[in-house]
């Protein structure tokens, strides 16, 4: 009885030991194949971003923009109002805080909803938001702020565009916001203190943001819709800024 006990108990503890083993190879191979597509994915990043998508120099360039560069993500930084466009139509100024009418600049950026409208600083990023931004599980919005003048304080490029680049850049960030039935764009209340600031406002926007598609994504496909310099992909608005040699 004693030698029967003995035999199952050796068996039990090998079977553990068997079971323990798998886990750590399957735990060990998981980490391998997660460091390894990390690795892939930076790789692939960077080398893609250098890959240049050359635009064009036409006469005639006389409207000004800009690229803005605050930490990792990219602006486009606009004049509020032309023959060509007034932004206003799209992004009241009533949906600001300060309401300001002398404002002569407006930058547009698109980027993951959830992230925007629960991370005023990046102290307050929560596991949950972190996890769902990369996979492209939430809706996006588009972030327009309007500016008297540059902010001195971040990296700025500065683009001279035709009216036909133009308007083809204006065409690309209207075809990006989401409209209601009336065709207004759809204006999204931000609840959480720090998100706005007074003198900007989100709206609802198509597409989602994911590993794959970023905030720096969109300005890199806005760049080559009206024909600027722009990298073949990137994710990052280090690759933007490097066409231009900043």
């Amino acid at each position: 009885m004693r030698e029967k006990k003995r035999k199952l108990h050796w068996y039990q503890t090998r079977k553990a030991r068997n079971a323990i083993k798998r886990l750590g190879k399957a735990i060990g191979y998981f980490f391998t194949i997660l460091g390894s597509a990390l690795l892939l994915y930076m790789l692939s990043t960077f080398v893609l971003s250098r890959i240049s998508v050359k635009g064009q120099r036409l006469k005639g360039a006389h409207i000004p923009i800009y690229l803005m560069k605050s930490g990792v993500h990219t602006d486009f930084i606009l004049p509020v109002s032309n023959s060509i466009k007034d932004w206003r139509q799209e992004f009241p100024l009533s949906n600001t805080g300060f309401k300001d009418s002398s404002s002569r600049l407006i930058s547009i950026g698109w980027g993951d909803q959830t992230f925007y409208m629960n991370t005023p600083t990046w102290s307050d990023l929560t596991l949950k938001t972190a996890l769902s931004v990369p996979f492209g599980i939430g809706p996006s919005a588009i972030h327009a702020t309007y500016y008297q003048q540059l902010l001195d304080d971040r990296p700025i490029v500065r683009l001279m565009l035709t009216a036909k680049q133009y308007q083809k850049l204006v065409r690309y960030i209207e075809n990006t916001l989401q409209r209601n039935q009336k065709g207004s764009t759809k204006y999204i209340k931000a609840t959480m203190p720090g998100v706005v600031t007074g003198n900007d406002a989100y709206y609802a926007a198509k597409g989602r943001y994911s590993l794959f598609f970023t905030c720096n994504s969109w300005v890199n496909s806005g760049l080559k819709s009206c024909q600027q310099n722009a990298c073949y992909w990137t994710a990052f608005s280090g690759g933007i800024f490097y066409q231009y040699g900043k």
